[in-house]
């Protein structure tokens, strides 16, 4: 045990040194620092098999946006199912894809709608004042009309 308290309470730490010529193998989502002692020349792979794909794509969909919708592209064409499973994730989760074409285009939409709305919600309301005054005015001249009428 590492003497850690609350959730790291059974947190390990592995020290080492990597000789060369040497790899190393670390596990999906284990979080990690390296020191190097010398020049090197690191080569690091992220790896995802149709076995551990599901939680690759939830974590890549929503850390790396931009990247994910490039990598769906890729998969429709080298790997359809994976395409299609990609697609059911995000139906399941109601994910939306920030980079899609579609919902760009529905978000430019969304856009264009808010601000004319709120352009007819100005004028609408510049105009309701304007005719309140003209009311007002009436009014006033309606009630003295009445004093001084015989």
């Amino acid at each position: 045990s590492s003497g850690g308290t609350g959730k790291y309470t059974n947190f390990e730490c592995y020290e080492f040194t990597q000789y060369e010529g040497e790899t190393v193998y670390i596990p999906n989502g284990w979080w990690h620092a390296v020191l190097n002692l010398t020049h090197t020349v690191g080569v690091t792979q992220n790896f995802c098999s149709q076995r551990n794909f599901d939680e690759v794509w939830i974590k890549t969909r929503s850390g790396r946006k931009k990247m994910a919708y490039k990598w769906l592209c890729k998969l429709e064409k080298e790997y359809p199912h994976l395409t299609r499973r990609a697609r059911e994730l995000n139906e399941r989760d109601d994910f939306v894809m920030k980079y899609d074409p579609k919902e760009v285009t529905k978000r430019e939409e969304q856009e264009k709608e808010r601000k004319r709305a709120k352009k007819e919600a100005k004028m609408k309301s510049a105009s309701s004042s304007k005719n309140d005054r003209f009311d007002d005015r009436d009014a006033k001249r309606s009630r003295l009309e009445r004093v001084v009428s015989p």
